[in-house]
């Protein structure tokens, strides 16, 4: 059965609290019984789904009374597994009596009623950490019906927990989850994570995501968006639930699939890797250079800069190019602009380099002011694609693209600069280019580099930039500043997106335009999500050896 299309079952289920577990069971009993039906080969179902999700001490008085529970009830899924001959994926909480710990997990039962598999979460969420201890073990397990992969809630939010999970060669990830949310229609409640994090992750690592939500509220005070989705390779949103609903999802899909990493036929997101340049994602967080911006909080002007994306018409007049540049350069100062973020010009020639970075020093000089500009750059028979910082009047940095492109690989040479930060006067800046975005490990280095802004120039299509950009940010609590270029296939779109993964600055699409908005530094200083959960101090570095390998 391998690598052909399996049929898989996404139940969504309604929450329900603990007083309740005996009528969860049957209900949840029940719908595998109906999924099963379906003729479906794989059954999941979401975190926590029995006997439920907040575990307060006053609602469960000890773990020996969750043990009876959740032991009993997966002898009677293990039954169902093999009387209805399916896989199935479903979250419970597991009680290791050895180590008195409580945890999290997923437990993966195959078609004969055994367990074939167990993960416990690894990045938890806010409550999760006062009774649930975190784990730091990505394992695949191999079956006849595909290479599959577990995770869980906000182990989405973790780049790296779901890259070690692809590059173990998984065909088929598993998100169950529980996605809290607020707002107030139920029809609008929703996620970052089903947003734009899990086609992201999807995408970035070219593999099949199936994701199991509930419904409804628990204690009176949590709230599940619904949304149980499949995500298909190319990150789009197969099909998707309802906010307010029970449903069962069905879909067909090909495992074969996920074994095409090229995008575009540009890129291979997992040959085109470099981990010789990411020994930074396994350092020692503390050790990390991104510890020194912590709690610094201030309040001077120059940490609330005004930032602009600017997309312009390609051209090969040098003139022309250089009024395009002074034009908005002058008109956005008027406007209070301090950093000024030009899209590509894939037109300008080494040649005429210094006199377009001479313009902008010119333009800066003895001003509040920085650009980026991305160049062609000849340093003796090497040529490469370079993003310069130019402050002041002064080049204060740059960065050689590292990740090349197929049709550059032949033409330029990748940088070897170690993804560096520049401090400038509007924070500390990391840059990335093109593609380049498709790859997490390198926000996530800039990141802990001590990054509160990313620049990231590209050329797409598609609007690929929205949700990679989104994702970017909200799992690094930063900014990104993303000027696309219009000119040829590409389209625009350019945006700054903020910490919490909101897009605060666009422009149209085909146009050649400017957007800003106001940068507030003190927010990518603050990496905590909800209480307990901080998006860098909770990683586990020291299992994140496989993407170092």
């Amino acid at each position: 059965m391998k690598n052909q299309s399996i049929r898989i079952a996404c139940l969504q289920l309604e929450a329900m609290p603990y007083q309740k577990h005996s009528e969860n069971k049957e209900k949840i009993l029940r719908l595998i019984k109906q999924a099963s039906e379906s003729k479906a080969k794989l059954i999941v179902l979401p975190e926590c789904v029995y006997p439920c999700y907040f575990l307060a001490p006053h609602i469960i008085d000890s773990h020996t009374e969750l043990s009876s529970l959740t032991t009993q009830f997966l002898a009677e899924i293990k039954i169902y597994a093999k009387k209805y001959q399916v896989f199935i994926a479903i979250g419970l909480p597991e009680y290791n009596k050895e180590k008195n710990a409580l945890y999290n997990s997923a437990y993966l039962i195959d078609d004969n009623g055994e367990i074939i598999g167990i993960t416990r979460k690894s990045f938890l969420w806010h409550f999760d950490n006062i009774w649930f201890q975190s784990a730091s073990q990505y394992p695949v397990f191999d079956t006849k019906i595909g290479k599959i992969g577990i995770f869980i809630c906000a182990d989405g939010r973790v780049p790296e927990i779901v890259r070690c999970l692809a590059l173990q060669g998984a065909e088929i990830l598993l998100d169950l989850t529980n996605l809290v949310t607020n707002g107030l229609e139920k029809e609008s409640w929703s996620n970052p994570q089903i947003d734009y994090m899990l086609p992201t992750r999807a995408l970035e690592n070219k593999v099949w995501i199936v994701a199991a939500n509930k419904v409804g509220i628990e204690e009176k005070s949590i709230q599940y968006c619904g949304k149980s989705s499949f995500f298909s390779p190319e990150g789009e949103t197969v099909t998707m639930a309802s906010t307010d609903r029970e449903e069962i999802l069905i879909e067909d899909i090909n495992p074969a699939q996920s074994h095409n990493k090229e995008i575009a036929s540009l890129v291979n997101i997992f040959e085109d890797r470099h981990p010789e340049l990411y020994s930074t994602l396994t350092s020692p967080t503390l050790e990390l250079p991104i510890i020194n911006n912590q709690d610094k909080v201030t309040n001077n002007v120059e940490q609330s800069p005004f930032a602009s994306i600017i997309q312009t018409e390609d051209t090969a007049d040098i003139y022309v190019y250089s009024q395009k540049l002074e034009y908005f350069f002058q008109t956005l100062q008027k406007q209070e602009v301090n950093i000024f973020c030009f899209s590509e010009n894939n037109t300008i020639t080494n040649n005429q380099n210094t006199l377009v970075l001479n313009l902008l020093k010119d333009l800066t000089k003895n001003k509040l002011a920085l650009c980026s500009i991305v160049l062609n750059e000849a340093e003796g028979t090497n040529k490469y694609k370079t993003i310069f910082l130019i402050q002041s009047g002064e080049i204060i940095g740059k960065y050689r693209k590292t990740h090349l492109e197929l049709p550059e690989k032949n033409k330029i040479n990748p940088g070897k600069d170690d993804f560096p930060v520049y401090n400038t006067n509007f924070g500390t800046i990391g840059m990335m280019l093109d593609y380049e975005g498709y790859f997490p490990e390198i926000a996530r280095i800039l990141t802990l580099k001590g990054a509160q802004i990313i620049i990231w120039p590209c050329q797409f299509s598609r609007d690929e930039q929205l949700k990679i950009c989104q994702t970017r940010s909200a799992e690094n609590k930063i900014f990104i500043v993303c000027p696309n270029s219009i000119d040829g296939n590409f389209n625009g779109h350019s945006l700054i997106s903020n910490p919490n993964g909101q897009i605060i600055a666009g422009c149209l699409e085909n146009l050649e335009m400017a957007s800003m908005s106001k940068i507030s530094i003190n927010l990518a200083r603050d990496k905590m999500i909800v209480p307990f959960t901080n998006a860098i101090l909770n990683r586990q570095p020291v299992s994140y050896q496989l993407l170092t390998s």
